[in-house]
């Protein structure tokens, strides 16, 4: 009875301590896995990423095919604060934005405004595993501080833009810092078309 008893306790706080699955359906589940860190929820961080990079792709694409160009005219687009959050959305976005919201202590809301919490594990995580030296450096430093920031790392972002592509910790920091968080106001029936510059159907070329 008692090692029955101790088999539950145990059970109980793997189950506690592990955030819960998001209920969306994840279409990168085939796509590279790449967080490794415990007390995260990995599949639905790395389902916000590669997402995010569809949606950049989809957006910068006839600008230039290459995922780097893409990432160095989005974070400019933001630091300038012309990035349209309509047309690098979609529908499975909106869903991911709000299983992020719904993970334990990730994103703090105050009127109507969403701030990342740098107290959740997945921050470490990416600070741990940055690639550059210098921005994992400049990244612990923030972090370790309570100064991390859009403001704070945005130049050296943009300056780094070629190598976040291929570093896909640094990359979930730009999708959860510059993205996500900014999608409080989303509307898709504004979602413009690029080729004529105005709203199109948000459903076209889904199934229902």
């Amino acid at each position: 009875m008692k090692s029955r008893f101790f088999y539950f306790v145990i059970c109980l706080t793997v189950l506690n301590c592990q955030e819960k699955r998001a209920d969306i359906e994840y279409k990168y589940s085939n796509k590279e896995s790449f967080i490794k860190c415990n007390d995260v929820n990995a599949e639905l961080f790395q389902e916000a990423l590669y997402d995010f990079e569809h949606n950049l792709s989809e957006n910068y694409v006839d600008k230039n095919p290459k995922l780097m160009i893409a990432y160095r005219q989005f974070i400019k687009e933001f630091m300038t604060k012309n990035a349209n959050f309509n047309n690098l959305s979609n529908e499975h976005t909106l869903r991911i934005f709000e299983a992020l919201k719904q993970t334990d202590n990730l994103i703090i809301e105050s009127n109507n405004t969403l701030a990342l919490n740098y107290k959740h594990p997945v921050f470490s995580c990416i600070a741990e595993n940055i690639q550059d030296k210098d921005l994992k450096t400049t990244f612990n430093a923030l972090l370790s501080t309570n100064s991390l920031s859009a403001r704070m790392l945005q130049d050296a972002l943009l300056s780094s833009s070629s190598k976040i592509g291929s570093d896909k910790h640094l990359a979930t920091y730009v999708a959860l810092e510059m993205y996500y968080t900014q999608l409080t106001n989303v509307d898709l029936t504004k979602k413009e078309d690029p080729k004529t510059n105005k709203a199109k159907d948000p459903h076209a070329g889904h199934n229902h």
